[in-house]
């Protein structure tokens, strides 16, 4: 996988969206995701969120040459730029810093860092430890297992939806351990139904390398646990009647998302929250536009992380 310097023209490139380029990164097909962003850097050389891309699909790829160059860029053109900062920071701290500098003079970056707490709360580093095949990054798995552990403080189960190989599935569980507290799982366990292409960026088969039997055997152990295959709502029968402290919402597209929101919305009890994985990602701009749909008119207003998630408590 080879790019040139963002100042390079590249042509000879398919109609392209930062969505699209995005999803293809999201679900790992990175080659597919390359001439989208060569269309896009040939059109606007200087378009940060571009650049920015380029430089973390570049460190997926262990490219941190390349990635360090663009993100060099964008620092030139918005010195305060986070993710740049971010990224040349990692770039660095992982033995690289010539490449940070690209052998020119030093730049003058301000790279911000919360405390780590993630990395330093010993239950959570254990839960951790067995979980190897999840797409959620640490500190979204950080949020959600603090919103797990507040849960168990009120009334009700707690239920995720979009559960894919079972990650957040299993941490979730293994913070709920002793509390009594039932996990329910809702998810095709097949991979993404149909989309809608006027609103997400996903499509229809993505995620597909799961099954339900794969995710049981990942959640091996752990108590409370039920599963339910199948196209939500239409499995939600069997918990109609129950009150939900905590809804994690992962499903990535606008009709799931929705659907989500109309189920759970009148089941959280006072105080509990409904998580939205994937509210903030460009990759799946239906999630956000049915999360902003859907509380509109209500109460409630979702709450923005920098995390990418967002949460909507119950009044």
């Amino acid at each position: 996988m080879e790019f040139s310097s963002p100042s390079v023209t590249l042509t000879d490139s398919p109609p392209a969206s930062l969505a699209g380029a995005l999803a293809h990164v999201s679900a790992g097909r990175y080659d597919e995701a390359v001439p989208i962003y060569r269309k896009l850097l040939a059109d606007d050389p200087d378009n940060i969120d571009v650049l920015v891309g380029l430089g973390e699909l570049c460190l997926l790829v262990h490219d941190d040459a390349t990635a360090a160059i663009f993100f060099r860029r964008v620092i030139t053109l918005d010195h305060s730029n986070m993710p740049a900062s971010r990224g040349l920071a990692r770039i660095a701290s992982e033995g690289n810093p010539g490449v940070v500098q690209g052998g020119g003079p030093p730049l003058k970056v301000r790279v911000i860092r919360p405390m780590e707490l993630w990395d330093t709360d010993g239950p959570f580093v254990g839960i951790m430890r067995e979980i190897t095949y999840s797409l959620v990054d640490r500190t979204r798995c950080y949020m959600l297992y603090q919103f797990a552990l507040e849960a168990v403080q009120r009334e009700g189960d707690v239920a995720e939806i979009g559960v894919y190989r079972g990650g957040t599935a299993r941490l979730l569980a293994k913070t709920l351990e002793g509390s009594g507290r039932k996990l329910h799982l809702f998810d095709t366990f097949e991979g993404m139904p149909s989309t809608d292409p006027a609103r997400d960026a996903h499509r229809r088969g993505d995620f597909s390398d799961t099954s339900l039997a794969s995710v049981q055997k990942n959640l091996a152990g752990c108590e409370n646990v039920f599963f339910y295959p199948g196209y939500f709502p239409a499995t939600s029968p069997p918990i109609e009647g129950s009150v939900f402290s905590l809804a994690h919402i992962d499903v990535d597209i606008y009709r799931s998302v929705l659907d989500c929101c109309g189920f759970f919305y009148p089941r959280m009890t006072p105080g509990g929250k409904m998580v939205f994985d994937d509210y903030g990602y460009e990759t799946c701009p239906g999630a956000k536009l049915a999360v902003d749909e859907f509380f509109r008119d209500t109460p409630e207003r979702p709450f923005y992380l920098p995390s990418g998630q967002c949460f909507v408590t119950k009044r």
